[in-house]
Protein backbone atom coordinates (compact mmCIF):
# COMPACT_ATOMS: atom_id res chain seq x y z
CA UNK A 1 0.00 0.00 0.00
CA UNK A 2 1.16 3.54 -0.73
CA UNK A 3 0.08 6.70 0.99
CA UNK A 4 0.66 10.17 -0.39
CA UNK A 5 0.86 13.64 1.08
CA UNK A 6 0.82 15.54 -2.20
CA UNK A 7 1.16 14.67 -5.85
CA UNK A 8 2.42 16.91 -8.61
CA UNK A 9 2.42 15.32 -12.03
CA UNK A 10 3.61 15.97 -15.55
CA UNK A 11 2.18 19.31 -16.70
CA UNK A 12 0.38 19.91 -19.98
CA UNK A 13 3.05 22.47 -20.89
CA UNK A 14 6.07 20.30 -21.61
CA UNK A 15 8.63 22.93 -20.58
CA UNK A 16 7.18 23.35 -17.09
CA UNK A 17 8.99 21.87 -14.09
CA UNK A 18 7.60 18.71 -12.57
CA UNK A 19 8.01 16.86 -9.29
CA UNK A 20 5.96 14.03 -7.88
CA UNK A 21 6.46 14.38 -4.14
CA UNK A 22 4.40 11.57 -2.66
CA UNK A 23 5.48 10.31 0.72
CA UNK A 24 5.47 6.54 0.87
CA UNK A 25 4.01 4.81 3.90
CA UNK A 26 4.65 1.27 2.71
CA UNK A 27 4.68 -0.85 -0.44
CA UNK A 28 5.21 -4.42 -1.45
CA UNK A 29 8.51 -3.48 -3.06
CA UNK A 30 10.79 -4.58 -0.21
CA UNK A 31 10.58 -5.60 3.45
CA UNK A 32 10.17 -2.69 5.86
CA UNK A 33 11.26 -2.39 9.47
CA UNK A 34 7.93 -3.45 10.96
CA UNK A 35 6.24 -0.59 12.82
CA UNK A 36 9.35 1.59 12.96
CA UNK A 37 8.90 2.83 9.42
CA UNK A 38 5.21 3.52 10.00
CA UNK A 39 6.06 5.43 13.18
CA UNK A 40 8.08 7.76 11.00
CA UNK A 41 5.10 8.30 8.76
CA UNK A 42 2.83 9.02 11.73
CA UNK A 43 5.33 11.55 13.01
CA UNK A 44 5.49 13.17 9.57
CA UNK A 45 1.70 13.38 9.39
CA UNK A 46 1.72 15.12 12.77
CA UNK A 47 4.32 17.58 11.38
CA UNK A 48 6.92 16.22 13.81
CA UNK A 49 9.52 16.22 11.06
CA UNK A 50 12.47 15.94 13.46
CA UNK A 51 11.09 12.67 14.80
CA UNK A 52 10.39 11.36 11.29
CA UNK A 53 13.95 12.19 10.29
CA UNK A 54 15.34 10.47 13.37
CA UNK A 55 13.39 7.30 12.51
CA UNK A 56 14.02 7.23 8.78
CA UNK A 57 17.68 8.26 8.60
CA UNK A 58 19.07 5.00 10.09
CA UNK A 59 16.76 3.01 7.80
CA UNK A 60 17.90 5.02 4.80
CA UNK A 61 21.54 4.49 5.73
CA UNK A 62 20.75 0.77 5.92
CA UNK A 63 19.65 0.96 2.28
CA UNK A 64 15.88 0.96 2.85
CA UNK A 65 14.60 2.38 -0.45
CA UNK A 66 11.37 3.73 1.04
CA UNK A 67 13.17 5.64 3.76
CA UNK A 68 15.65 6.96 1.20
CA UNK A 69 12.79 8.18 -0.95
CA UNK A 70 11.07 9.89 1.98
CA UNK A 71 14.26 11.65 3.01
CA UNK A 72 14.48 12.93 -0.54
CA UNK A 73 10.99 14.40 -0.16
CA UNK A 74 11.96 16.03 3.14
CA UNK A 75 15.05 17.64 1.64
CA UNK A 76 13.14 18.71 -1.44
CA UNK A 77 10.44 20.43 0.62
CA UNK A 78 12.67 21.56 3.49
CA UNK A 79 10.75 19.69 6.18
CA UNK A 80 12.80 18.90 9.29
CA UNK A 81 15.95 19.79 7.36
CA UNK A 82 17.29 22.75 5.44
CA UNK A 83 15.93 22.62 1.91
CA UNK A 84 18.56 21.07 -0.32
CA UNK A 85 17.63 19.90 -3.82
CA UNK A 86 20.97 18.19 -4.36
CA UNK A 87 20.57 16.05 -1.25
CA UNK A 88 17.00 15.27 -2.30
CA UNK A 89 18.25 14.04 -5.64
CA UNK A 90 21.03 12.04 -4.00
CA UNK A 91 18.56 10.17 -1.79
CA UNK A 92 16.20 9.56 -4.69
CA UNK A 93 19.08 8.19 -6.74
CA UNK A 94 19.83 5.64 -4.01
CA UNK A 95 16.18 4.56 -3.99
CA UNK A 96 15.99 4.57 -7.79
CA UNK A 97 18.92 2.17 -7.97
CA UNK A 98 16.64 -0.23 -6.09
CA UNK A 99 13.88 0.24 -8.68
CA UNK A 100 11.55 2.26 -6.46
CA UNK A 101 9.14 3.74 -9.04
CA UNK A 102 8.45 7.09 -7.36
CA UNK A 103 12.16 7.75 -6.93
CA UNK A 104 12.75 6.96 -10.59
CA UNK A 105 9.90 9.30 -11.52
CA UNK A 106 11.21 12.18 -9.41
CA UNK A 107 14.71 11.90 -10.78
CA UNK A 108 13.44 11.79 -14.33
CA UNK A 109 11.15 14.77 -13.80
CA UNK A 110 13.88 16.92 -12.32
CA UNK A 111 16.36 16.20 -15.08
CA UNK A 112 13.87 16.40 -17.92
CA UNK A 113 12.53 19.79 -16.89
CA UNK A 114 15.35 21.29 -14.88
CA UNK A 115 18.61 20.21 -16.55
CA UNK A 116 19.64 21.00 -20.12
CA UNK A 117 22.50 18.51 -20.23
CA UNK A 118 21.78 16.04 -23.06
CA UNK A 119 23.40 13.08 -21.29
CA UNK A 120 21.34 13.69 -18.15
CA UNK A 121 18.19 13.95 -20.23
CA UNK A 122 18.96 10.56 -21.76
CA UNK A 123 19.27 9.14 -18.24
CA UNK A 124 16.02 10.82 -17.33
CA UNK A 125 14.24 9.16 -20.24
CA UNK A 126 15.58 5.79 -19.09
CA UNK A 127 14.41 6.44 -15.51
CA UNK A 128 10.94 7.54 -16.61
CA UNK A 129 10.67 4.54 -18.91
CA UNK A 130 11.68 2.20 -16.10
CA UNK A 131 9.11 3.68 -13.71
CA UNK A 132 6.47 3.33 -16.42
CA UNK A 133 7.46 -0.29 -17.02
CA UNK A 134 7.14 -0.94 -13.29
CA UNK A 135 3.52 0.21 -13.55
CA UNK A 136 3.55 3.69 -12.01
CA UNK A 137 0.60 5.38 -13.71
CA UNK A 138 1.93 8.94 -13.39
CA UNK A 139 5.13 7.81 -15.14
CA UNK A 140 3.20 6.06 -17.88
CA UNK A 141 1.24 9.26 -18.42
CA UNK A 142 4.37 11.42 -18.34
CA UNK A 143 6.17 9.14 -20.78
CA UNK A 144 3.19 9.27 -23.11
CA UNK A 145 3.15 13.06 -23.00
CA UNK A 146 6.88 13.12 -23.70
CA UNK A 147 6.37 11.08 -26.86
CA UNK A 148 3.33 13.15 -27.81
CA UNK A 149 5.14 16.48 -27.53
CA UNK A 150 8.68 15.32 -28.44
CA UNK A 151 10.09 16.32 -25.07
CA UNK A 152 13.47 14.64 -24.57
CA UNK A 153 12.57 12.06 -27.21
CA UNK A 154 11.49 11.90 -30.84
CA UNK A 155 7.76 12.35 -31.37
CA UNK A 156 5.92 9.03 -31.61
CA UNK A 157 2.13 9.19 -31.46
CA UNK A 158 1.76 5.40 -31.31
CA UNK A 159 3.95 5.13 -28.22
CA UNK A 160 2.31 8.23 -26.78
CA UNK A 161 -1.12 6.67 -27.03
CA UNK A 162 0.13 3.33 -25.70
CA UNK A 163 1.51 4.80 -22.48
CA UNK A 164 -1.30 7.29 -21.89
CA UNK A 165 -3.86 4.54 -22.35
CA UNK A 166 -2.04 2.31 -19.87
CA UNK A 167 -2.20 5.08 -17.27
CA UNK A 168 -5.84 5.79 -18.12
CA UNK A 169 -6.78 2.15 -17.58
CA UNK A 170 -5.24 2.40 -14.12
CA UNK A 171 -7.65 5.25 -13.36
CA UNK A 172 -5.26 8.21 -13.71
CA UNK A 173 -7.61 11.13 -14.37
CA UNK A 174 -5.32 13.26 -16.54
CA UNK A 175 -4.53 10.25 -18.68
CA UNK A 176 -8.25 9.51 -19.07
CA UNK A 177 -8.84 13.11 -20.13
CA UNK A 178 -6.02 12.88 -22.66
CA UNK A 179 -7.36 9.59 -24.00
CA UNK A 180 -10.60 11.46 -24.58
CA UNK A 181 -8.75 14.00 -26.69
CA UNK A 182 -6.73 11.36 -28.55
CA UNK A 183 -9.93 9.41 -29.35
CA UNK A 184 -11.74 12.59 -30.36
CA UNK A 185 -8.94 13.66 -32.71
CA UNK A 186 -8.04 10.22 -34.07
CA UNK A 187 -4.42 10.31 -32.88
CA UNK A 188 -2.72 6.95 -33.55
CA UNK A 189 -6.15 5.42 -34.02
CA UNK A 190 -9.56 6.08 -35.55
CA UNK A 191 -11.75 9.01 -34.59
CA UNK A 192 -14.09 7.56 -31.95
CA UNK A 193 -16.52 10.04 -30.44
CA UNK A 194 -18.18 7.44 -28.25
CA UNK A 195 -14.88 6.36 -26.72
CA UNK A 196 -13.87 10.00 -26.28
CA UNK A 197 -17.06 10.74 -24.36
CA UNK A 198 -16.55 7.74 -22.08
CA UNK A 199 -12.94 8.71 -21.31
CA UNK A 200 -14.01 12.28 -20.53
CA UNK A 201 -16.77 10.94 -18.29
CA UNK A 202 -14.36 8.72 -16.35
CA UNK A 203 -12.06 11.67 -15.64
CA UNK A 204 -15.01 13.94 -14.87
CA UNK A 205 -16.29 11.53 -12.23
CA UNK A 206 -12.94 11.88 -10.46
CA UNK A 207 -13.35 15.66 -10.33
CA UNK A 208 -11.08 16.68 -13.21
CA UNK A 209 -12.50 20.06 -14.21
CA UNK A 210 -11.51 20.12 -17.89
CA UNK A 211 -13.06 16.70 -18.40
CA UNK A 212 -16.24 17.84 -16.65
CA UNK A 213 -16.57 20.70 -19.09
CA UNK A 214 -15.86 18.44 -22.07
CA UNK A 215 -18.43 15.82 -21.11
CA UNK A 216 -20.93 18.55 -20.33
CA UNK A 217 -20.60 19.92 -23.84
CA UNK A 218 -21.01 16.45 -25.28
CA UNK A 219 -24.18 15.84 -23.31
CA UNK A 220 -25.47 19.22 -24.52
CA UNK A 221 -24.84 18.40 -28.17
CA UNK A 222 -25.32 14.63 -28.19
CA UNK A 223 -21.72 14.27 -29.31
CA UNK A 224 -20.68 10.65 -28.79
CA UNK A 225 -23.26 10.25 -26.05
CA UNK A 226 -27.04 10.57 -25.86
CA UNK A 227 -28.13 14.20 -25.64
CA UNK A 228 -29.16 15.19 -22.12
CA UNK A 229 -29.18 18.88 -21.27
CA UNK A 230 -29.81 18.24 -17.58
CA UNK A 231 -26.65 16.11 -17.38
CA UNK A 232 -24.84 18.74 -19.43
CA UNK A 233 -25.78 21.43 -16.91
CA UNK A 234 -24.68 19.23 -14.02
CA UNK A 235 -21.19 18.65 -15.41
CA UNK A 236 -20.49 22.16 -16.69
CA UNK A 237 -21.62 23.58 -13.36
CA UNK A 238 -19.11 21.39 -11.56
CA UNK A 239 -16.43 22.58 -13.98
CA UNK A 240 -17.47 26.21 -13.52
CA UNK A 241 -17.08 25.81 -9.75
CA UNK A 242 -13.43 25.01 -10.48
CA UNK A 243 -13.02 28.24 -12.44
CA UNK A 244 -13.20 26.89 -15.98
CA UNK A 245 -14.33 30.06 -17.77
CA UNK A 246 -15.86 28.39 -20.82
CA UNK A 247 -17.83 26.11 -18.48
CA UNK A 248 -19.44 29.15 -16.87
CA UNK A 249 -20.48 30.38 -20.31
CA UNK A 250 -21.88 26.94 -21.12
CA UNK A 251 -23.73 26.89 -17.82
CA UNK A 252 -25.46 30.21 -18.52
CA UNK A 253 -26.70 28.97 -21.89
CA UNK A 254 -28.09 25.74 -20.44
CA UNK A 255 -29.81 27.41 -17.46
CA UNK A 256 -31.94 29.41 -19.90
CA UNK A 257 -33.05 26.24 -21.69
CA UNK A 258 -34.23 24.24 -18.68
CA UNK A 259 -37.25 24.67 -16.39
CA UNK A 260 -36.51 26.31 -13.03
CA UNK A 261 -37.46 23.23 -11.01
CA UNK A 262 -35.05 21.13 -13.10
CA UNK A 263 -32.27 23.68 -12.58
CA UNK A 264 -32.89 23.65 -8.82
CA UNK A 265 -32.79 19.85 -8.74
CA UNK A 266 -29.48 19.86 -10.56
CA UNK A 267 -28.04 22.49 -8.21
CA UNK A 268 -28.94 20.31 -5.24
CA UNK A 269 -27.16 17.42 -6.90
CA UNK A 270 -24.11 19.61 -7.63
CA UNK A 271 -23.68 20.68 -4.01
CA UNK A 272 -23.97 17.14 -2.67
CA UNK A 273 -21.67 15.59 -5.29
CA UNK A 274 -18.32 14.11 -4.35
CA UNK A 275 -15.66 12.83 -6.76
CA UNK A 276 -14.92 9.16 -7.09
CA UNK A 277 -11.64 8.00 -5.59
CA UNK A 278 -9.25 5.75 -7.49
Amino acid sequence: MKKSISNRTFPTTAAAACLAAALILSTGHAPLADTTFEDGYKAYEQTDFAKALKIWLPLANSNNAHAQYNLGVMYDLGRGVAQDKKKAMAWWLKAAKQDLPMALHNLASNYLFGVKDENQQKKALAWMSRAAELGLSRSQYSLGKMYLHAHGVEKDEVLARKWIEMAAKQGFDKAQYNMGKLSRDGVAGPVDKEAAAQWFLKAAKQGYAKAQNHIGKRYANGDGIEKNEAEALFWVTLAAKQNIKSAENNRKVLVKKLPLDEVNRIMTRVYSWKPEKK
